[in-house]
């Protein structure tokens, strides 16, 4: 059996379930962010062994060796140096950006047996299955027009999707259209939420077109202004606490998540920022707040803040 794995997805929800179902009753589990250690410091870690030779498993998040351009090629040799003699009593998990099977690292860590979970793209079947799995456990049904408008008001996200059913079987556990319509999210709520996903991932031919979509429905500039000064906000928080040293649990904790799924998101929405550029954010979304209420067009000011980001 293979103990490399390779996962990517841009579901939470399918990132948890597939450690889960590699790992199973393991709880010799060590995490690592390439946001805030290198691989040299993983390959250190992995390379040690107790006294008692147990099982254990290590998951390395944020990987960029195994997709997109750059080859890393210092890093990439001492990680196939280290994996072509990896202790069998270790598990290796690495969480994925992307993965293409041309690059030389991949293709190399398939003849050490590694599988690979490229999960980004998850058609019909699979986010059916997936919800039906998850609504059996919590003992949660939902009616066949319920699930279609849940769909479609989350946009195909699964993650949106999942916690949808869960804020609204807080009212019964049997969903219908009706309990949708009056307590699910609604699509200019995801309007709103992937408008700011794309401000942050800096993808402005998408931002602009949500933007103007935003507020052709009349959501007006201060709602927006506030959405993104919350994003980037949390995202400060988030890394501050992570280089303090603060775990995932004890972040969520801290700033009063419901759990470490919003921290990990954080975290990855992140990773292209810097501490300070965050900082800067923070205080131009705060000049923006004062200029909108002296009067300033918030359609020109919002611009403004996305040209100069």
């Amino acid at each position: 059996m293979s103990n490399i794995h390779l996962i990517s997805s841009s579901s939470y929800h399918v990132i948890n379930n597939k450690i889960k179902e590699i790992i199973g009753d393991n709880t010799n589990i060590t995490t690592h962010s390439l946001n805030d250690v290198t691989i040299f410091d993983c390959i250190d870690d992995a390379s040690y062994f107790g006294l008692f030779n147990e099982k254990r498993v290590i998951i390395i998040k944020d990987v960029k060796y195994f997709g997109g351009k750059f080859n890393y090629e210092e890093e990439c040799k001492a990680l196939e140096s280290f994996l072509a003699h990896l202790d069998e009593e270790t598990t290796i998990i690495f969480l994925c950006d992307s993965i293409s099977k041309s690059k030389d690292i991949t293709k190399k860590v398939l003849t050490f047996g590694a599988k690979i979970y490229d999960l980004q793209d998850i058609d019909d079947e699979l986010f059916k299955t997936i919800v039906d799995e998850y609504t059996k456990d919590l003992n949660i049904t939902i009616d066949d027009n319920a699930f279609d408008t849940l769909r479609k008001n989350s946009l195909n996200n699964l993650d949106v999707f999942l916690q949808d059913i869960d804020k609204i079987s807080n009212i019964n556990s049997h969903i219908t259209l009706e309990m949708v319509n009056t307590y699910g999210i609604t699509l200019e709520e995801l309007d709103t939420f992937e408008f700011s996903n794309a401000v942050i991932a800096k993808k402005f031919n998408i931002a602009f077109d949500l933007f103007d979509k935003l507020i052709a429905s009349g959501v007006d500039g201060f709602a927006i202004t506030g959405i993104l000064a919350s994003s980037y906000t949390n995202m400060f928080m988030v890394r501050d606490a992570v280089n303090h040293g603060l775990s995932d649990e004890e972040i969520a904790k801290k700033l009063g998540y419901s759990g470490t799924g919003r921290v990990y998101v954080m975290k990855k929405n992140s990773k292209i920022y810097t501490l300070d550029e965050l900082k800067e954010i923070i205080i131009s979304l705060s000049e923006l707040d004062i200029k909108l209420k002296t009067g300033y067009n918030p359609v020109y000011g919002i611009k403004e803040f996305l040209l100069n980001l």
